[in-house]
């Protein structure tokens, strides 16, 4: 089976969770990231955390292509699990900036 189309999923959940987190801190700032690393990178400088994120989910997907070729099985678990991460996240990213 093909992993690229759940793999670009992740990556559509990812822009998204780019998105919301970006728009929230433009308007309530740094401290409504709950994740210290991330914070960090947004108090710091939004490019630094866009780049972050953008390398996280590159490796996420690299590592997922590899794991298909060793065991197919497994690395589709591991990535519903983590689709299923990024849903959950989009989810209540999209809670907080729509209390805004």
């Amino acid at each position: 089976m093909d992993i690229l189309i759940p793999v670009y999923a992740l990556i559509t959940l990812n822009f998204i969770d780019i998105y919301f987190t970006v728009n929230t801190f433009l308007k309530k700032g740094y401290r409504i990231e709950n994740n210290p690393i991330l914070r960090s990178l947004l108090r710091d400088n939004i490019d630094s955390f866009m780049i972050f994120k953008l390398f996280d989910v590159m490796v996420l997907c690299i590592l997922f292509y590899w794991i298909q070729f060793k065991n197919e099985f497994f690395a589709w678990i591991l990535l519903s699990l983590t689709i299923m991460l990024y849903l959950y996240i989009d989810v209540k990213n999209y809670q907080a900036h729509s209390s805004l």
